[in-house]
């Protein structure tokens, strides 16, 4: 398969970005991309259009789709909290930023694993939904203990970083795999039309 990101035209990445930034709005809405963890928080699979389009497009468009990502739970967070952590990503440096890093992750990590020879697009795009995801999960916890360490703990009983990535590690596995079905199978559906079209040039 050729490289996803040099084959795309101007017109064809911005339509891509706003597809996808349109799967993580409607995600968001319905509530259909929200994992509820208890009475505490949601884990998201909101990520996963953010780590395809960085495969696909590239790292700008990534830090969009991670921009409206976190631009919607920065809003849902003011309107419409409902988890006790919720009120705390009105703070974007808590709903914004961990979201527009893990695009850098999922770029960096697909770029990476495009140098390795011989490495299928499948295996390499099912690594980077996996890695990103759990490095999604550790920012955002991460991110709530580094702006607001003392409102969380308070918030939560005096439960500590790693308490709570303890607490959430089950469900964040279950998004990490999630996500690298997902973003392999995207691949494979890639690689499968790619040489159905090569076919269909060649007759």
């Amino acid at each position: 398969m050729t490289n996803t990101n040099s084959t795309l035209s101007l017109n064809k990445k911005l339509t891509l970005t706003g597809a996808l930034c349109a799967l993580v709005i409607v995600l968001g809405i319905t509530k259909l991309g929200l994992i509820p963890i208890g009475a505490t928080a949601s884990i998201t699979i909101l990520h996963i259009p953010v780590i395809l389009i960085c495969m696909l497009a590239g790292l700008p468009e990534g830090l969009f789709v991670g921009l409206v990502f976190g631009s919607l739970s920065l809003i849902q967070a003011a309107m419409s909290p409902s988890g006790v952590l919720d009120p705390f990503f009105v703070n974007p440096l808590i709903s914004v930023l961990p979201r527009m890093l893990i695009a850098v992750i999922a770029w960096g990590l697909w770029k990476a694993l495009n140098l390795i020879p011989h490495m299928p697009k499948t295996v390499s795009a099912g690594i980077t939904g996996f890695i990103t995801t759990v490095a999604h999960t550790l920012l955002v916890l991460g991110s709530l203990y580094v702006f607001k360490a003392a409102d969380v703990r308070e918030a939560l009983g005096g439960m500590g970083y790693f308490a709570l990535v303890a607490a959430c590690g089950f469900n964040a596995v279950l998004e990490a795999v999630a996500a690298t079905i997902i973003c392999a199978a995207v691949f494979a559906g890639l690689f499968i039309a790619g040489k159905k079209k090569s076919k269909l040039s060649q007759e």
